[in-house]
């Protein structure tokens, strides 16, 4: 019997208008009524509210979080962070540094943010964070690195794909400490702690709520989600998703813009 679902945001949850589907929110809200725990794990930064407006309405839906692909834990009231090894993370800046298209940005605890280069006024919002959060490169920012992002133009709408090369030179120079994830069709590079990740913070939690691994589903669609589909016995991968990663997961349901999550929980779950 499942008893918590874990969701993926971006592809995911979110249409590609980064709204909840009317079908998404009452399969929510049924689930939740029969007593299953729902529980956010995204890539983002938890600044949920300013970026993409919920209010506490949405929030109060799900019972905790997993943000920065893992790096980034809430549950009942408390976080827990896992920071990059600082030396990683200066070896990254540095990297971007050599190539002026190149944007980095770094998430940081508390939800401060430092950049390599200051946003425009309108990016604020896209990013969700007020500009006083932000703050300039420096060894204290590098010790307090929860996530890099490396990507060009303005991260929300880039339409460049970063080079494999580049990705290559990223993992080279993690020295086996940290996960670097390619996604949104290459355009953005990810790079958390070794230690952290999507699949190792839902099984934290698990053994947190006293679950088994069959008592929860997880739903993603890109390869940062990857380990988290394929470690757990219920894992449900959107229609939207590359079919190279379908491969690997159990289900698959239609696109987050086609009903996929409603379809998932009533069709291939049996949850409501």
């Amino acid at each position: 019997m499942i008893k918590a679902l874990f969701f993926d945001l971006d592809g995911t949850l979110l249409t590609s208008e980064k709204t909840l589907a009317r079908s998404t929110w009452e399969a929510l809200q049924a689930c939740r009524k029969k007593g299953i725990s729902l529980f956010i794990a995204t890539a983002r930064a938890p600044l949920l509210e300013t970026m993409l407006g919920w209010t506490e309405i949405e929030l109060n839906l799900f019972d905790g979080g997993i943000y920065c692909n893992g790096a980034c834990e809430k549950l009942h009231g408390q976080t827990r962070y896992t920071f990059l090894p600082a030396a990683i993370v200066a070896s990254c800046v540095k990297a971007v540094q050599a190539v002026p298209e190149l944007h980095l940005a770094l998430q940081l605890k508390d939800e401060f943010h430092a950049f390599n280069e200051p946003l425009a006024d309108f990016a604020y919002p896209l990013w969700g964070i007020d500009p006083r959060l932000c703050v300039l490169l420096g060894p204290e920012v590098v010790r307090q690195t929860v996530k890099i992002l490396i990507y060009f133009e303005n991260l929300v709408d880039s339409v460049t794909a970063l080079s494999l090369s580049l990705t290559d030179r990223c993992r080279a120079m993690s020295v086996n400490q940290a996960n670097v994830y390619l996604t949104d069709q290459g355009k953005v590079l990810q790079i958390t702690n070794r230690q952290a990740s999507k699949f190792k913070s839902i099984d934290h939690l698990r053994c947190l709520l006293n679950l088994k691994p069959e008592e929860i589903a997880v739903f993603g669609d890109d390869w940062n989600d990857l380990e988290m589909l394929t470690r757990f016995p219920n894992s449900v991968g959107m229609g939207n998703a590359d079919p190279k990663l379908l491969s690997q997961v159990r289900y698959q349901t239609q696109s987050n813009d086609k009903d996929g999550i409603a379809y998932a929980m009533h069709t291939l779950l049996g949850l409501i």
